[in-house]
């Protein structure tokens, strides 16, 4: 049975999408669709993130979430690689995409088993090092939601290669989840080729082909269909 909170927090969620899928359609329609103009709204949605509630486990270090499969989508990861090209100096930049080409020929990076049953961490992922991510400050919207209140779960998991049912705070996971559907669904309403990707799969994409970018805003072309989540 659904409890009265329960309903009180689909309805502001929905009031929230509501208000921030109108923002974002409105911004894109006044300076029209360009990367450096995603750039912004993607800047802008995450200082609109709530912080972490009080009461999640996660703590700096911890990487079991980094081992398994992410979804984003084309707008974030567009404005991520974007990022990275501008941010880093060229051998760096080399040095991130060999990362991301050496884990995407592992396997079907697509498929939640892949991740699971290989354990293969995140490309931004620095193993041999800090044990940080090496895009905090980048990293996509569903990094940013997910979160855990009970560690042991999350070992168990690990260990045992599985999905589980994480405990979470539902509500700011949905809140945070929210801008990269709204991101997907605004596009879409523009007339371009929108939907969830797998995020090593796209970078793969974009690595690989520099014209890509171009393909998508310009000639609006489904250049991401290869990376598209069921």
């Amino acid at each position: 049975m659904t409890q009265p909170d329960d309903n009180r927090s689909k309805q502001l969620l929905a009031a929230h999408m509501a208000r921030g899928r109108e923002t974002l359609s409105d911004f894109l329609d006044t300076h029209g669709i360009s990367l450096p103009v995603l750039g912004v709204a993607m800047e802008q949605f995450t200082e609109s993130v709530f912080d972490l509630p009080e009461g999640a486990v996660c703590k700096k270090g911890c990487t079991y979430c980094c081992h398994l499969k992410v979804g984003v989508s084309i707008p974030e990861v567009l404005v991520i690689y974007n990022e990275l090209a501008g941010q880093t100096t060229p051998e760096g930049f080399e040095i991130l995409k060999e990362r991301v080409l050496t884990v995407a020929a592992k396997g079907n990076t697509l498929e939640e088993a892949f991740w699971l049953g290989s354990q293969t961490p995140c490309p931004f992922l620095d193993v041999d090092g800090s044990g940080l991510c090496m895009i905090y400050s980048l990293r996509p919207f569903s990094c940013r939601a997910y979160h855990s209140t009970d560690l042991v779960a999350c070992e168990k998991s690990f260990e045992l290669k599985r999905e589980a049912l994480i405990p979470c705070f539902p509500l700011y996971r949905a809140t945070t989840d929210m801008y990269a559907s709204l991101f997907t669904r605004v596009l879409a309403e523009k007339g371009f080729f929108s939907y969830q990707v797998g995020f090593v799969k796209a970078l793969e994409i974009l690595f690989q082909n520099e014209a890509v970018s171009d393909q998508y805003f310009i000639n609006k072309e489904d250049v991401f269909k290869t990376a598209k989540l069921d």
